[in-house]
């Protein structure tokens, strides 16, 4: 049996205003929530979801926020262009533009904390506050951070691999990977893989990290979990990070692993609201 959208994340996204922005041959679709008198977060979503999977995030802080979710080209309700003529950093910067955020407050996971933090890098004076949730940061990237043709062709794949496959196929596929998330949380995970391209393979061209973090104008705080559950940050390459940059903040989150937002999220909201509304800029 396919299980629909829960609830609870329909009762919350059902809020939710939402509009297209056009970047170049594509669409951008994104959602918005919370208070516009309130200064503006905006997310960016990992690999293979969407802006709908932040769902139980923004609950969470639109009485403190503008929220604003972002689909990423070849997911969720945006379009996906015939080739990658820009990459997901411009895509963002056109979209902060088109609404009209000179600075801004941005949160990303896994490829979507690297967008945001190359964002933050080649937008001097742009970002408030970065919250960065387990990037695909490893200590033999630091300088060549660009994926391996091999490598890139393995996430095709993965991503390919979700067309042939049923809602309930889907559904056991979540609940094997992540068996420790809660059950309101696989229905908007399983309508991201319906939704996104295996084009989105296409748009993961990046540099080196080392140069990123080092250029970071604002405060920003690392989140993640532990490698042994599936976390990619380890504790040697977040203290790289702090070492090159003193703006960051390091908090590991015991007992979680790349999904912190997922699989401990009473613990990752209290780190992130400690950081965003009650941390000194």
């Amino acid at each position: 049996m396919s299980e629909p959208v829960s609830e609870r994340a329909h009762e919350v996204t059902a809020r939710w205003a939402e509009s297209d922005v056009q970047a170049g041959e594509i669409g951008l679709h994104v959602y918005r929530a919370g208070r516009a008198d309130r200064p503006p977060l905006v997310f960016a979503h990992g690999l293979g979801d969407s802006g709908r999977c932040w769902w139980r995030v923004a609950a969470a802080l639109e009485d403190d926020a503008d929220v604003i979710m972002i689909d990423a080209r070849h997911h969720g309700r945006s379009s996906s262009p015939a080739s990658p003529a820009s990459s997901l950093t411009d895509d963002l910067a056109v979209v902060v533009d088109a609404l009209g955020l000179e600075r801004a407050t941005f949160m990303g996971h896994s490829v979507g904390a690297r967008t945001v933090a190359q964002f933050a890098a080649t937008h001097p004076g742009r970002a408030d506050r970065l919250v960065l949730i387990d990037p695909p940061w490893t200590a033999d990237r630091e300088v060549d951070g660009d994926l391996r043709d091999a490598e890139r062709e393995a996430i095709r794949g993965w991503l390919s691999s979700f067309a042939v496959m049923t809602d309930d196929d889907l559904a056991a596929l979540g609940r094997q990977q992540h068996p420790d998330w809660p059950d309101a949380e696989y229905a908007t995970w399983i309508e991201s893989k319906r939704q996104v391209q295996s084009e989105a393979a296409d748009d993961l061209s990046t540099i080196g990290w080392g140069s990123v973090i080092a250029a970071i104008d604002c405060p920003t705080l690392l989140v993640h979990g532990e490698p042994d559950r599936g976390g990619i940050i380890t504790d040697d390459v977040a203290r790289r990070i702090v070492e090159l940059n003193d703006r960051v903040i390091n908090r590991p989150i015991e007992g979680a692993g790349h999904n912190i937002h997922r699989e401990d999220f009473d613990s990752f909201i209290d780190v992130v609201r400690a950081f965003l509304f009650t941390t000194a800029t």
